[in-house]
């Protein structure tokens, strides 16, 4: 009884231990996590006035100045194909051949019916003219009317059987044949399922189309300078100016096409090649501006961090000319002794607390 007495005394006072022990260690646990919280610190730099060129740096695609599908413009079978893919052809030149015995059997059957009604006008004129009064002026109207359909429709039967010569329809490359010789041809003109024989495109000029930002579209005008670069080119550069130009916003995309007829004559530029096309805008002197570094993107809009009183403050940016390296500030509430955040703003948020190094801020 003793011994069973003294062996939960002892438990009682393990119990009791473990207990007084668990206490202190998770005290001290806790204010080893409060210690390593930590100020984070951001990298600022202060708006300066410079003298630079805005411009604008985007990537265009090389296009076809013309580009079209080919088609027969009257049903018939392909008797023969003149020209294949990578051939250069003059406008009016012959693509391809085509043979329709049916119509060909119309044609025979209208010549032949224009004829008759050709013979049968002239001499009801020719007794006219030598008996009025034995030919009525009535059957000769009626007789020249008759003569006159069946030379139209002759005529209309000729156009169609030389609708069966394919020509091209301006000077070009052929960059895609979709049939071969023998293969049945509907008419592109009665059939929107028709297909097409060959793929026409104009490579020079070179059509460079642009997607202009809409933040930049009213800065862009036509006979523009602009500066392309074709980085497959091994770095071909060319001058030339903006040809034209939209003058509306794509509502999907908000962006403003923009395009630039280049020369292309030795056709070493590809259609579907990209562009590295740089737009130099208006230059200005003492212009406050930023590093491009300085701009946030949130939610589709350009932001700056600012910190004040060592806390984050994320104002809305109005934006001027900018080129590669910076950016022109027309917030009234950004003056030389601003401090921007350069480094470190994925890092933080606004209302944040933070410790600022400030950046030399040099040309």
């Amino acid at each position: 009884m003793n011994k069973l007495l003294n062996n939960i005394r002892l438990s009682g006072f393990a119990l009791v231990g473990f207990l007084i022990a668990c206490q202190p260690a998770d005290q001290h646990t806790s204010e080893s996590e409060v210690a390593d919280v930590k100020t984070q610190i951001v990298e600022v730099v202060n708006p300066a006035y410079r003298d630079f060129v805005g411009e604008i740096q985007i990537t265009g695609t090389a296009m076809p100045n013309k580009i079209v599908l080919v088609h027969a413009m009257e049903s018939g079978y392909l008797r023969v194909i003149h020209k294949d893919i990578g051939d250069q052809v003059k406008q009016g030149e012959l693509i391809a051949e085509l043979d329709n015995p049916e119509l060909n059997r119309m044609s025979d059957k209208l010549v032949a019916r224009f004829e008759a009604k050709r013979a049968n006008y002239e001499r009801l004129e020719e007794s006219y003219k030598n008996t009025p009064d034995l030919t009525p002026k009535q059957i000769l109207d009626e007789a020249k009317a008759e003569y006159l359909a069946a030379s139209a429709e002759v005529s209309a039967i000729q156009d169609r059987r030389g609708f069966l010569r394919v020509k091209a329809p301006f000077d070009g490359t052929i960059t895609k044949r979709f049939v071969d010789q023998g293969a049945l041809i509907q008419s592109g003109m009665n059939n929107s399922n028709a297909s097409a024989i060959v793929e026409l495109q104009q490579l020079d000029p070179i059509r460079l189309t642009i997607p202009l930002p809409e933040s930049d579209a009213s800065n862009i005008n036509t006979d523009m300078d602009v500066v392309i670069n074709f980085p497959e080119l091994a770095g071909a550069s060319y001058k030339a100016k903006i040809s034209r130009t939209a003058g509306a916003m794509d509502f999907a995309s908000k962006t403003m096409q923009v395009e630039v007829d280049l020369a292309n004559p030795d056709g070493k530029i590809k259609s579907g090649m990209y562009a590295k096309v740089t737009i130099p805008l208006t230059s200005r002197d003492s212009v406050l501006s930023l590093p491009v570094t300085g701009q946030l993107i949130f939610q589709d809009e350009l932001f700056l961090l600012v910190v004040k009183d060592n806390v984050v403050e994320r104002i809305p940016l109005r934006k001027g000319l900018s080129n590669k390296d910076f950016f022109e500030v027309l917030n009234d509430n950004i003056d030389l002794n601003s401090q921007v955040i350069i480094q470190g703003k994925s890092l933080v948020k606004a209302g944040q607390s933070v410790e600022a190094v400030i950046k030399s801020n040099t040309e």
